[in-house]
């Protein structure tokens, strides 16, 4: 079973998300509860009934906590059992504790994974799923394959070297990258194996790709290049 906690605030960014999330939510094995923050107990009613008529949901639980969206959806995952959170970006309702923290993005501040819906992707078909080397990858790829297997999407694991190790030798052209790091045997092609093998045994299409320069810039490029829908980033 998956828990979704969808937050919906009527907002075009809120209803991308929704859409985003539609063909997932709709899965026999996954549990949905959207969360409303509003004031007027009648537009809260309002935005559920036409957000579940969106989802096409028989099924479908709604909480809602008035007040600032950050806290709404502190308060409601301390509350519940969710395994995933999902909104779009939010530019008001933020509470003033929040304003008066550092800018720490609201993913860093929950207590379970989170899916920023923003850009303009409409549904899950390629994952990206960024491995920082160590072990944290496999638990990103337990997470992943509950998504992709049911949107049906492929996934490519992928690793950042800052530069062109030794052991490559000196001849190893940027492009074999991939099949030199791979030979290596090191602990962190080791992790990216596992998490392939979790991602494949789930029924997800899965790659490695290993790409050299400036971690930030590499990622960009990597979803600029190749078509990706979705970036997964554990916490590092």
């Amino acid at each position: 079973m998956l828990n979704l906690l969808i937050y919906i605030d009527g907002s075009a960014a809120s209803q991308q998300a929704v859409a985003y999330i539609a063909p997932i939510t709709r899965e026999g094995d996954v549990a949905v509860t959207l969360l409303t923050a509003q004031s007027n107990p009648t537009r809260a009613t309002d935005l559920f009934s036409q957000t579940a008529s969106q989802l096409r949901l028989t099924t479908v639980k709604h909480v809602n906590r008035p007040g600032a969206a950050d806290a709404a959806l502190c308060k409601e995952i301390d509350a519940g059992t969710y395994d995933l959170a999902v909104f779009g970006p939010m530019r008001e309702r933020w509470s003033r504790w929040m304003r008066l923290r550092s800018q720490t993005p609201l993913s860093a501040e929950l207590p379970i994974s989170s899916l920023l819906v923003r850009g303009a992707a409409e549904r899950i078909s390629r994952v990206l799923l960024c491995a920082g080397g160590d072990k944290t990858v496999i638990a990103d790829a337990r997470l992943t394959v509950r998504l992709a297997r049911r949107a049906g999407a492929s996934a490519t694991v992928l690793h950042v070297l800052s530069q062109m190790p030794l052991l490559f030798g000196v001849r190893t052209p940027v492009e074999r990258a991939t099949e030199a790091f791979a030979a290596t045997g090191s602990p962190e092609i080791k992790n990216m194996n596992a998490a392939v093998d979790v991602l494949r045994a789930g029924g997800v299409q899965a790659e490695i790709k290993v790409r050299i320069g400036l971690v930030i810039d590499e990622i960009v490029a990597e979803l600029q290049s190749g078509g990706y829908d979705l970036l997964v980033i554990g916490a590092h």
